[in-house]
């Protein structure tokens, strides 16, 4: 009620927010969803913060149903005065879909917030996650950095032998066309391993510009029968013909017994 009647006062706070509409309105749409778009009609803003909240946590739901909600939530944040928390969750729904927009009758407020984060998306830093050659190691990771500012200082590749952690830090090698290539060091003794990992890109200041992956849903690469070099096929039948040739000078050069 405190809440309708600041939100009255003020005029730039628009006293109803202009949801943006689903792709495609499902009837198995979570209940915490429709409840929270309810609350935000009535104004009841910090409820409906909960129940965003609840359908975030929904797994497996639509990405532009998730991208709708997130916006919103932005928006939400945006009437209760928390910056920072309406820029994370705009910038999150355009990481899903680069292309959302607003309905026609949107408030100025509104698309002024979304013009503001869409020009703040185009600028941020970026990884990209690269295909690795035919003759890299199994273990190489690579990563294209995307970085209109400039922001980009290190390139670290975190990785772990189990999904929990602990991880591990190696700095990646970037080339100038920004293409970045770190290894995940296999285990002593081990043909087949198992790692998770996930790359950070630092700034200046050593905070963290762009991420692929993150500990709490880290990526994830097997090696199996990775064999070591003195057990491959390969090197002992190259070995082989190698002292095989070797044998073969050594008799032509020794000097023929008399006969």
């Amino acid at each position: 009620m405190l809440l309708a009647l600041i939100l009255s006062i003020l005029p730039d706070v628009p006293r109803t927010l202009v949801l943006v509409p689903a792709a495609a309105p499902s009837t198995a749409m979570p209940s915490s969803l429709t409840d929270a778009r309810k609350m935000a009609e009535q104004l009841r803003y910090e409820e409906a913060v909960v129940e965003y909240q609840r359908y975030l946590a929904t797994p497996d739901r639509p990405i532009s149903e998730r991208a709708n909600a997130l916006l919103e939530l932005g928006f939400i944040h945006l009437v209760l005065g928390d910056q920072p928390n309406a820029e994370s969750r705009a910038l999150e729904a355009l990481e899903l879909e680069p292309k959302l927009s607003l309905p026609s009758n949107a408030p100025t407020k509104q698309v002024d917030f979304v013009v503001k984060m869409r020009r703040l998306f185009q600028a941020r830093a970026r990884l990209e996650l690269q295909q690795r050659d035919d003759a890299d190691p199994p273990y190489v990771v690579k990563v294209k950095v995307v970085d209109p500012e400039k922001r980009v200082t290190r390139v670290l590749l975190r990785h772990a032998l189990t999904s929990t952690g602990p991880y591990y830090s190696s700095e990646m090698s970037c080339s100038d066309e920004a293409l970045c290539t770190g290894s995940i060091p296999p285990p002593k003794e081990a043909s087949s391993f198992t790692a998770w990992y996930f790359v950070e890109a630092l700034d200046a200041t050593q905070l963290t510009a762009a991420k692929v992956a993150s500990p709490e849903s880290p990526l994830q690469l097997s090696v199996v029968d990775q064999k070591p070099w003195y057990t491959s096929p390969v090197t002992w039948g190259i070995t082989g013909a190698a002292l095989v040739g070797i044998a073969t000078v050594v008799f032509l050069l020794a000097p023929q017994p008399p006969r």
